[in-house]
């Protein structure tokens, strides 16, 4: 089969590099999204994570703003695609496109569809508490993450995993299941499963209130929220000094701590200072400690850095309220 890779993220790469080494198979054409600009005054110019990879295969690289325009649509007809993968790229697909390769669109979705569809379904796995999440390859249709699915392998999720590093596990998983799909694909030896759409549930982008941390909530789930918003837009708080503007802090680490209940102070307050730890109470009479933070304008630092250099003590708050 002649294939088109299209993607944007670091999450297709590995599949990228899978279809690089078919020999029964050829990839012919790989569409990601325009350079952007980025750093101060935006003079630096950023590729995608999938372009930089193409590149380093010298595989032609088709960079369209809009993938639906009549034009470009012209362009991929004439490379007479037999099918079409899509990984990551953040714009949808119209009906001529879909209708377009002999063998239909895939889309490689990481979640159990039809839980969490939408563009951020890891986040919300670790940020609802899952246990469990997966990977889904579907036939593409014209309702978002609607289409059949054509194979699903579940993975656990790791008690202290990170959306980062969970999406780089499901990455590598995704290759591996892609990459032994493809002959049965044009083999025809593959059933199309429909999605129960009783349980659909949504994921929606993230938005960068989502990483604020409202510390009424139990402490795990604040932990859930601090491995969920990484890479972003990361989990916040603010730190009250005395007669001091709130200062914004991000939240880098943090675990349960049972051994401290927070029980005499209100949630957000610095329970407990230890070598390394600053220990926060939350909701529910429970405590989490932080081990590594950012406060805003400034590098990553310890928790012991942090307590040094602002000088907290036990008592002081953490959200938006000034004291």
């Amino acid at each position: 089969m002649n294939l088109i890779f299209i993607g944007s993220s670091a999450f297709g790469v590995p599949t990228l590099r899978i279809l690089v080494g078919q020999k029964r198979h050829r990839l012919i054409w790989v569409i990601t999204q325009p350079d952007s600009r980025k750093g101060r005054g935006l003079k630096d110019l950023a590729i995608s994570p999938v372009k930089a990879e193409a590149l380093t295969h010298a595989l032609e690289v088709w960079q369209p703003k809009s993938i639906n325009e009549l034009s470009f649509i012209s362009q991929l007809r004439d490379k007479k695609p037999d099918l079409i993968i899509v990984a990551a790229y953040s714009q949808k697909l119209g009906r001529e496109i879909l209708n377009l390769p002999a063998f239909g669109c895939i889309n490689i979705h990481p979640s159990l569809l039809p839980k969490y569809r939408g563009s951020a379904p890891v986040n919300y796995a670790i940020l609802n508490g899952d246990k469990q999440t997966g990977v889904s390859i579907i036939r593409m249709a014209e309702k978002m993450d609607a289409g059949p699915i054509l194979k699903q392998v579940a993975m656990d999720i790791k008690d202290d995993e990170t959306a980062a590093e969970l999406d780089g596990r499901l990455a590598m998983e995704s290759a591996l299941v892609m990459e032994s799909l493809l002959d049965n694909i044009e083999n025809k030896d593959v059933k199309d499963m429909p999605q129960d759409e009783t349980g659909v549930t949504f994921a929606p982008k993230l938005k960068k209130a989502d990483g604020e941390i409202d510390w009424i909530r139990p402490a795990r789930e604040i932990i859930n929220q601090i491995r969920a918003m990484q890479p972003w837009p990361g989990a916040y708080t603010y730190y009250n000094p005395a007669e001091k503007e709130p200062l914004k802090i991000d939240i880098l680490q943090a675990h349960l701590n049972i051994n401290e209940g927070g029980q005499s102070y209100k949630p957000g307050t610095i329970a407990g200072i230890t070598n390394n730890e600053m220990i926060i109470s939350c909701g529910e009479s429970q405590a989490l400690s932080i081990m590594g933070v950012k406060p805003a304008g400034s590098r990553v630092l310890t928790s012991r850095e942090f307590i040094n250099g602002y000088r907290l003590r036990i008592g002081d708050s953490f959200g938006k309220e000034v004291k």
